[in-house]
């Protein structure tokens, strides 16, 4: 009752400015979150058409405002270690609110307080706020089941509700899901309306995207992972040192780690009790260019990458461990695709990733990049892969739905999202189209079950 009146007391003051990108919940494990917003001018973005500097017209604008923050954090009745930040341009106005000594399996609640300084025109301050809830992950030692969701390949324009966003979003949340795995491919620099090739409108699509309600419902309830790939550091297939137009690749990751919650490192992997580990490689930072001839010192991953990948795989006694990649590790992909470890871009790479997951007791893949839907199990080793597909049937495209492949069990070249139901017995994976119907199913046994 008193967390309840205390959320309510922080949800009720004047909205003359506001959060109109939300909260995202990133980086939870058992004892640990970070929470991600951004002060704005307004409580909800500007549909209307803007013009800026002579480029393609904007809309969804959502102009940020510089001020202070608090957080008041409430977990069974008791008020939480409160952090009084400022925001300015330097930083597009976001902040990142790193929680720390939470207890498992514990549901937080969480309410975020805004003052903008005052205008010119303005002696009054202006002020909003922001609620929400997250539940932190189960001890590693905890016998309990777990649910997430995990999906890629998201662009504004080809969102399928126009008003309010991608409908992959109400979906997932009727599920429930004890967290959500956004693979990459956020958004699309390289895409029109408008072309990103400065940092003003590569922030400008961060804070349009996150500002669609489903998104804003979803986040501000559903603890998530992110995952960058090439659209939204940069342009398609790019590696350390490029640039488009005038964004470089220094300011890509800036944007990246400004809009997004972040850890230490950019691989990371979370336990989620007795029988769930999640990893989380990173394909993009540590990479050779991919017009390297391919050879053994050709890498997506690094040599510092690899020795974590198999020591805290090999190290993991969690029954179920997903290998959750934005790009494919088995496919088949595409002929001219070239910068991932299901093609000859990275074969040699690619030969050995599969035969050390494939010799992990209970790994599996998930992946995103690709704009279609598929479960394939690798001829040579084994290893099985799910992709999840692309956020919206818009998006959906790249292969055809008649070229079914021996290593293909599924294909469905449609968008949707992968769900993940796992425990001591072991798996079920469903592929699921946008709406959230099941259109697949995959059963997985546990080790020795």
């Amino acid at each position: 009752m008193k967390a309840l009146l205390f959320l309510a007391l922080l949800a009720t003051p004047l909205q003359a400015v506001g959060f109109a990108d939300g909260v995202k919940i990133g980086e939870v494990t058992d004892t640990s979150a970070v929470l991600w917003v951004r002060l704005t001018e307004r409580p909800e973005a500007d549909r209307r058409i803007d013009q800026w500097d002579d480029q393609e017209p904007k809309q969804w604008s959502v102009p940020g405002a510089a001020g202070g923050l608090s957080i008041m954090l409430s977990h069974l009745g008791t008020v939480l270690a409160p952090e009084h930040p400022e925001v300015s341009k330097k930083t597009d106005f976001c902040h990142q609110f790193s929680l720390t000594d939470l207890k498992p399996d514990s549901e937080y609640l969480f309410a975020i307080h805004g003052v903008a300084i005052a205008g010119a025109k303005n002696t009054e301050l202006e002020t909003a706020s922001i609620t929400g809830s997250f539940r932190t992950a189960p001890a590693p030692a905890a016998d309990q089941p777990v649910t997430f969701v995990v999906s890629t390949c998201q662009d504004f324009p080809r969102r399928d509700d126009l008003a309010n966003g991608h409908k992959i979003y109400k979906s997932m949340l009727t599920l429930k899901p004890s967290f959500f795995v956004q693979t990459g491919d956020t958004l699309y620099y390289d895409k029109p309306n408008p072309f990103a090739k400065d940092l003003a409108t590569a922030r400008y699509k961060w804070n349009r995207i996150y500002a669609l309600p489903n998104l804003r419902e979803f986040h501000r309830q559903v603890p998530s992972y992110w995952l960058h790939d090439d659209h939204d550091v940069l342009m398609n297939d790019c590696w350390p040192g490029q640039t488009y137009g005038d964004l470089t690749w220094e300011q890509g990751l800036m944007v990246w780690r400004e809009q997004i919650p972040q850890s230490d490192k950019p691989y990371r992997t979370f336990r989620w009790g007795k029988h769930v580990q999640v990893w989380f490689p990173e394909g993009r930072e540590y990479r050779s260019p991919n017009n390297m001839k391919d050879g053994p010192d050709k890498s997506i991953f690094g040599a510092e990458q690899w020795k974590w990948i198999e020591q805290t795989m090999r190290d993991s006694d969690a029954t179920n461990k997903f290998f959750v990649s934005a790009t494919p590790v088995v496919g088949p992909d595409r002929k001219k695709k070239n910068d991932n470890h299901a093609n000859g871009g990275f074969a040699i790479e690619g030969e050995r990733l599969r035969k050390f997951l494939s010799s992990i007791s209970g790994c599996v893949v998930i992946n995103g990049d690709r704009h279609w839907q598929y479960h394939s199990i690798d001829p040579e080793t084994g290893l099985q892969e799910f992709g999840s597909g692309p956020a919206s049937d818009q998006h959906a495209g790249g292969w055809s739905q008649d070229r079914k492949l021996p290593p293909h069990q599924f294909l469905r070249v449609k968008g949707g999202f992968v769900s993940v139901k796992a425990d001591g017995q072991g798996a079920l994976l469903l592929h699921h189209d946008v709406n959230g119907v099941v259109v697949n199913t995959v059963t997985l046994r546990a080790p020795g079950k």
